[in-house]
């Protein structure tokens, strides 16, 4: 299995399957891709989407919608909820910010514009050679699962970002993952620095977007 950071909060894995999270790709994917997750109806994880030929769409009902508007065929959408698995792939409650009073003077305060549509959100936790969970831009997730990596959203926040970071460090801690993928903290509104993560969590950072690969849930070295 390998696997790869594509911008924003794009994964690329390659392993039992081909596997695409959060089409809003700035490094194109490999051709080949047999599945698309979506976590959420943001552009900046959505957004080239009808650039992608090929792969099943697997998202909440009313991502897919947003799909279809975007001119993804109807055949290639699979609606699913969390608790469902299709291939290796494990659909999982989502806790992506997408609606809310406070999301909302957030977002405009950021952007100063109103929030896009809201949509469900979902976690995804890819069943490999190394398990990957994927939960989005969430900075909390309650979820019960002990993944060998972690997609964390490291990312500056509008308002309190040294008490937004102190949050997505104790959400990396607590699912105790060995490895760290930092995904969202490139985008011109939310840039910042990873480097810090290597003094705040014990895990390894995979902050290069080069391939990994893993065998028997390790890291694979030169």
């Amino acid at each position: 299995m390998k696997v790869r950071f594509l911008g924003h909060s794009c994964i690329e894995i390659i392993g039992y399957r081909h596997i695409l999270i959060d089409p809003d790709f700035t490094i194109e994917p490999e051709p080949g891709i047999e599945y698309i997750c979506i976590t959420h109806g943001h552009q900046d994880h959505i957004g080239r989407i009808a650039e992608i030929p090929t792969g099943l769409v697997i998202a909440s009902p009313d991502v897919c919608q947003m799909a279809i508007q975007m001119g993804v065929s109807h055949h290639r959408l699979r609606p699913v909820q969390p608790g469902e698995q299709i291939a290796n792939i494990l659909i999982l409650p989502g806790y992506s910010q997408t609606k809310g009073y406070f999301y909302s003077f957030l977002y405009f305060l950021l952007y100063r514009r109103k929030p896009e549509p809201a949509t469900t959100p979902l976690s995804f936790l890819i069943l490999d050679d190394a398990s990957l969970l994927h939960i989005g831009d969430a900075h909390k997730a309650p979820l019960n699962v002990k993944p060998d990596i972690l997609c964390l959203p490291w990312r500056r926040a509008p308002l309190f970002t040294s008490y937004y970071k102190k949050v997505l460090v104790s959400t990396a801690k607590q699912f105790q993952a060995p490895y760290v993928i930092p995904i969202h903290h490139d985008m011109p509104s939310t840039i910042t620095d990873t480097s810090e993560l290597y003094r705040r969590l014990e895990a390894t950072l995979l902050d290069e977007k080069k391939w990994y690969s893993f065998n028997q849930h390790r890291l694979e070295t030169d």
